[in-house]
């Protein structure tokens, strides 16, 4: 499964590293750019409510495999668009399969994770973000030797994966188990309304400074540098250390619980993010790793919070807080690019990244709504 995640996520890593190019070849501007990521996000999140209640319904059904191939082949054909409008349709076509693959691989993940759900669902996440960094990495050289052409790389690991997928339906996957006469999805989503939502407004916040970052990282150090390559690492740096902070964060939460997690990596995120777009050129680079660490500890618990919440419907629980949460918050790429395109990059930046305090807000919220409800919710929630 983290395998999987790794590769079908290396996809939006293509579009950021290669926004720049992007604008240049399609002659568009930065608004339209951030529309593209945020299309990319949008669709790749919200409906992945969709694809988990299909899959609470029929767990055996390939959805995960197809994704795999819907996404590397819509987003390996991003580098022949001619127009705006085809790039469009084919991100688009890459996001459904992106809100495809995660419900089912998350909802696997944590079964596999039976006792250690904190680390073994930050283990999935960190695939998510080594195959970002990778890709980010990866892409822009390729660029520079084949052109845009380049972006067909995307389907190679995406017809690998897709077949490993295919071969472990016959194995090991395996429907979760409820028992007879439980509450519906519905009714159980009602019960817990208000540590829910929080969890919710958390990820969207969280996600609309990562998204704007994600985005416009590369961006940024370009128009400060002039260098397409010194962007592309940045950008490498803050995922590759982003994945360290995952494991951290799973290790931690381990051991004193997710809540404290996501606290702390949601204040320490806020300051490690408020003077990127300021700093000078030779510091960025180690200050994005340290910056990684610290906002993505907290990813993965979001998730594991909200799956102990919903232990009958983890795939309604994670395409909630991966699909809603993170597809609502990816609208900040195209907040941020409209801000930049007025007030400039380094402003916009800086505005998004102050969404930071509301989503504090609301993991306090949910701490206090949690204690009070320690009586009768499994200790584990917390």
């Amino acid at each position: 499964m983290t395998f999987g995640h790794l590769v079908i996520d290396s996809n939006a890593a293509l579009l950021f590293a290669l926004l720049p190019l992007f604008v240049t070849l399609l002659h568009i501007n930065l608004a339209q750019a951030g529309a593209l990521s945020t299309l990319l996000l949008m669709t790749s999140s919200i409906t992945q409510p969709l694809f988990g209640f299909a899959h609470d319904r029929y767990p055996l059904f390939p959805m995960a495999a197809a994704g795999l191939l819907l996404a590397g082949i819509g987003m390996g054909l991003t580098g022949f668009a001619t127009s705006y409008i085809q790039m469009v349709a084919l991100v688009l076509i890459s996001g459904i399969g992106i809100a495809a693959f995660h419900p089912q691989a998350v909802a696997q993940a944590a079964r596999a994770s039976a006792g250690s759900q904190e680390w073994g669902i930050a283990m999935f996440f960190t695939g998510a973000s080594l195959g970002t960094g990778i890709m980010s990495l990866l892409i822009v050289p390729l660029s520079y030797r084949f052109g845009p052409h380049a972006t067909l790389v995307t389907v190679i690991p995406a017809v690998i994966a897709a077949a490993l997928f295919l071969r472990a339906y016959a194995s090991w996957m395996r429907p979760l188990q409820r028992p007879p006469g439980g509450a519906s999805a519905a009714a159980s989503v009602r019960a817990v309304a208000l540590p829910l939502g929080m969890l919710l407004v958390v990820s969207i916040l969280r996600s609309a400074v990562l998204t704007a970052y994600l985005t416009f990282l590369p961006t940024l150090v370009v128009f400060r540098t002039g260098s397409l390559g010194l962007g592309a690492v940045a950008l490498a740096a803050f995922l590759f250390s982003g994945s360290l902070g995952a494991i951290i964060g799973g290790a931690v939460a381990h051991r004193i619980g997710s809540t404290p997690v996501v606290l702390v990596s949601l204040v320490a995120g806020l300051l490690g993010l408020l003077p990127v777009p300021w700093l000078p050129t030779p510091l960025l680079v180690p200050w994005m790793v340290g910056a990684g660490v610290l906002m993505f500890a907290s990813e993965a618990q979001v998730t594991a919070l909200a799956q102990r919440l919903l232990p009958a419907f983890v795939g309604t629980a994670s395409s909630l807080i991966m699909g809603v949460g993170l597809g609502l918050g990816n609208a900040g790429a195209l907040v941020t690019g409209a801000v930049a395109d007025r007030r400039g990059i380094q402003v916009a930046m800086t505005a998004t990244t102050l969404l930071m305090v509301g989503a504090i807000a609301a993991a306090c919220v949910y701490a206090l709504s949690m204690r009070g409800e320690r009586s009768t919710a499994p200790r584990d929630a917390w």
